[in-house]
């Protein structure tokens, strides 16, 4: 299934996305590499929140998440990040997600755990097959952990 652009004409008469407020350069604007270094700073400003705790493939049976925050009740979690986390072979689904003191839980091959008595943030469910990951599914729904931890 192709994506449908607007027409040229319209795509050059664009001055900025109304949602994410990221300007367009202008046609004939110089210098050109200047504008373009503006424009990609303002797209990875409007990005930075989808990366955060991002669950990303590192290679083999490796992967690496993110830093980012998270609310667990009312406390501000903070994870660092991590790298070099080894996920287990052969498995249809390695549920990963953050505890709510924002330790990280990757053995979890039945489901998720239950919200009620495990208070946690879902970050991603893996497949691995054959000494690597086959895929990954971003499980970041929100940001919220409830009290009673």
């Amino acid at each position: 299934m192709s994506e449908v652009y607007p027409s040229d004409n319209e795509l050059l008469n664009i001055l900025a996305d109304e949602e994410t407020g990221v300007e367009y350069i202008t046609t004939g604007k110089s210098p050109y590499y200047l504008e373009f270094r503006k424009l990609l700073y303002r797209l990875l400003l409007a990005t930075k929140r989808a990366n955060s705790l991002r669950v990303f493939d590192e290679g083999g049976l490796n992967i690496g998440v993110k830093s980012g925050k998270f609310w667990a009740g009312t406390a501000l979690v903070e994870y660092g990040g991590s790298s070099g986390n080894t996920m287990a072979d052969d498995k249809a689904n390695i549920y990963v997600y953050l505890n709510a003191a924002g330790n990280l839980v990757t053995n979890e091959y039945s489901q998720f755990p239950n919200m009620a008595s495990t208070p946690h943030l879902r970050l991603a469910i893996i497949a691995t097959s054959g000494g690597d990951i086959v895929s990954i599914t971003d499980a970041r729904c929100n940001y919220y952990v409830p009290s009673g931890v």
